[in-house]
């Protein structure tokens, strides 16, 4: 099928047949860096840590993925400005979370009631609490730390961890409650808004997710939620690319194309200052459209010429009868798409500059 014969059948679909989605769950991910003492010349001074889901994970069983998870209601609570306001940050401040000159998806405009707070902040605090569920790491401020101008995260590590993880865990309403035991505010400034990613409409379990990034001095140590991770690691980026290649793990697309990006950037403290700057510029929204291929699947990224008008519009992977290679021979113009052989073979491809002022993935084989 040609590309424009895909898309008369898409408009077909979205005109006569779309069925009703499932519901999009908000989510929220952190890609945390640190500082790495074993950095050789030439190399990434930095590692990323990436957890391994257990394989009776509901969701993509056994990838490797950045912490994080769904929103709760509670990291929306009026009652965590309280919490900062005891400590003199006002309202007004926290505001300067939210100050973005570009584009932002919905994300950030539809989660929790009108007497929730601004979702630039919840989401940061859901990214912060998972991580702390999950992997037993609190990214916080005390009044010492408060002030800190580095633009580095900090973290605290002397209480109960073990306790009080598995207490969050089993409920998230306990994280405002740690923090004022340990009268800490989660360290909200350090996670700077990286890109948005909306799960295809071919799954049934559907997700918006918010991934921030925040870069730490130094790594901290690990303890791991046995229900839900089977294990982590601090690994550099092209580490992790080089051992999903290779077919050592598993990296869903948007994990893959993350690390990809950050392979512009061999230092830690040049990525953070990417990131703190770039994040003024908005966000575009990232939706994955999937093409069925001969020899593999395309994910169509937005930008790409031959994404469809309504990325929503087929619950199926959509026909090309072409191979991977066939289907991008017959594109013309802007490019914007994965494109996977299989679980460990892929390959990005973008030809234009994104209008949030995103950096382009690089490939991993050719470093």
């Amino acid at each position: 099928m040609l590309p424009i014969e895909i898309g008369i059948a898409l408009s077909y679909l979205n005109e006569m047949s779309k069925q009703v989605l499932p519901k999009i769950r908000l989510s929220s991910s952190l890609i945390l860096l640190a500082s790495s003492r074993a950095a050789k010349p030439k190399t990434f001074d930095y590692n990323a840590l990436l957890l391994t889901r257990t394989p009776k994970s509901t969701f993509m069983p056994e990838s490797s993925v950045f912490p994080g998870g769904v929103c709760d209601g509670t990291d929306s609570s009026p009652s965590w400005l309280e919490h900062f306001q005891r400590s003199e940050i006002s309202l007004a401040k926290l505001q300067d979370l939210s100050k973005i000159k570009g584009p932002r998806p919905e994300i950030f405009k539809s989660i929790g009631d009108n007497e929730g707070i601004d979702p630039s902040l919840s989401l940061r605090l859901t990214a912060i609490r998972e991580t702390f569920e999950e992997l037993g790491i609190l990214l916080c401020r005390d009044r010492k730390s408060l002030t800190s101008t580095s633009g580095f995260g900090q973290f605290h590590e002397q209480f109960d961890r073990a306790h009080w993880q598995h207490v969050v865990h089993n409920d998230a309403s306990k994280f405002l409650t740690l923090c004022k035991e340990l009268e800490v505010l989660p360290d909200v400034w350090s996670l700077h808004e990286w890109s948005v990613w909306r799960t295809p409409s071919t799954f049934k379990k559907r997700f918006e997710t918010a991934f921030f990034m925040a870069a730490l001095e130094q790594e901290p140590s690990v303890h791991i939620e046995p229900n839900e991770v089977k294990d982590c690691a601090w690994r550099s980026p092209l580490d992790y690319l080089q051992a999903c290649l290779t077919k050592k793990l598993w990296l869903p697309p948007p994990q893959f194309y993350e690390l990809s990006r950050c392979l512009n950037f061999p230092s830690l403290d040049d990525l953070r200052k990417f990131a703190e700057k770039r994040s003024e510029k908005g966000i575009d929204l990232i939706h994955p459209v999937m093409y069925k291929c001969k020899n593999g699947v395309v994910h169509l990224l937005p930008g790409d010429d031959a994404y469809p008008v309504d990325p929503d519009a087929s619950n199926d992977k959509i026909e090309t009868g072409l191979s991977v290679e066939d289907f991008r021979s017959k594109a013309n113009g802007r490019l914007h798409r994965s494109e996977h052989w299989n679980q460990h073979q892929s390959q990005l491809l973008i030809n234009f500059d994104r209008t949030d002022g995103q950096v382009h993935p690089l490939d991993p084989n050719k470093l």
